[in-house]
């Protein structure tokens, strides 16, 4: 700080040399004796002032020297004054920019490939612009937003506006339920008159294992209940014992799908085999696990729950797996969740 005494110093010295008597003299000495002191005074000030500024302004040193000479020069006392406000006002910034906190440079968060399904968690707000308390129009627009959310989810919220006072609501509502059954029942009457015509082995099989899974879809969505249900659980479960019938290479995915089948249909144990072998085969762990704790569960045992959710730990899944995950294994506070609703089968 001793550059801003040096700088008030020039400038009281520069109006010193101006309020004495040389200005009034009409000597040759006494001009060049009275520019000698105000050439003084502004390299003095000139200099203070460089000092006082932040060093981003004193990247090219002697241009700004001579700037700042030049000013005080052409304006005696009126120019020093600027310059010295100038300097303080810059150095008063650059102090106050110190001051501030820093932020500080953190990691980004790991991204999770599966965390993306947030409409299985908003579909609570959905429930509730749904209801008939809330107008029309919000009703109808929450109502096509279910069309962007996966059929097993939208499609109960659908079942339970069959019954909607509004007519507009219940017909749509009808309406999309009636189109995704369709477009299901579509295909599988593609894929029965394929079945009729002469096939190679490899496409025969094909053909079954879509079977199999269409049916299973109209299960797993929720469009089949009671009676056809059934039918359907068993149209799909004979589909897939005629594609294990043919001598054909099996992937994983259709012993994941006899699992689930297997499961729907009460039989645990030979669900836990094919579960295990879909796995053994390459099927995702954080597909599998979920099912095989499930079967633990429902046989009480409790340790086998914890071991599958412990290494369904290391794995990313879906958000509401991973709340079930975090209180069986403590990995997280349950006051921290903000779905604490759980999978159906679990």
């Amino acid at each position: 700080m001793k550059g801003v005494y040096w700088a008030w110093g020039a400038v009281l010295g520069d109006l010193a040399v101006f309020m004495g008597p040389l200005p009034h003299a009409t000597s040759d000495a006494a001009f060049v004796q009275l520019w000698l002191l105000h050439a003084g005074s502004c390299a003095i000030l000139a200099t203070s002032s460089l000092v006082l500024m932040p060093s981003k302004n004193r990247a090219t040193l002697h241009w700004t020297w001579l700037l700042l000479f030049c000013f005080a020069a052409i304006a005696p006392v009126l120019g020093s004054l600027c310059i010295l406000l100038i300097s303080y006002t810059t150095l008063r910034q650059a102090l106050d920019v110190h001051n501030h906190a820093k932020p500080q440079t953190v990691a980004l968060p790991e991204f999770e490939a599966r965390s993306q399904q947030t409409s299985r968690a908003g579909q609570g707000a959905i429930r509730s612009r749904l209801t008939a308390q809330v107008p029309s129009n919000v009703r109808m627009q929450s109502l096509l937003t279910l069309q962007a959310v996966p059929s097993r989810v939208a499609n109960p919220i659908l079942e339970s506006l069959l019954g909607d006072e509004t007519d507009d609501v219940r017909l749509i509502a009808f309406g999309m339920l009636d189109a995704e059954e369709k477009k299901l029942s579509v295909h599988i009457h593609q894929e029965q008159k394929n079945l009729e015509t002469p096939l190679s082995s490899r496409a025969r099989y094909d053909c079954l294992r879509h079977l199999a899974e269409l049916h299973w879809e109209l299960i797993y969505a929720g469009l089949a209940h009671g009676g056809l249900k059934t039918h359907n659980l068993n149209q799909a479960w004979k589909y897939l014992e005629m594609a294990f019938a043919m001598d054909e290479q099996h992937a994983c995915g259709i012993y994941f799908l006899k699992g689930r089948i297997l499961l729907a249909q009460g039989e645990t144990q030979q669900a836990r085999d094919a579960f295990t072998f879909a796995m053994q085969l390459g099927q995702s762990p954080a597909s599998v696990l979920p099912y095989l704790a499930e079967l633990a569960f429902e046989q009480r045992a409790f340790a086998t729950v914890h071991a599958h959710l412990q290494n369904l730990a290391q794995l990313q899944v879906a958000s509401r797996t991973t709340a079930i995950v975090d209180i069986w294994t403590g990995r997280d506070s349950v006051l921290r969740f903000r779905d604490r609703r759980i999978l159906q089968h679990i």
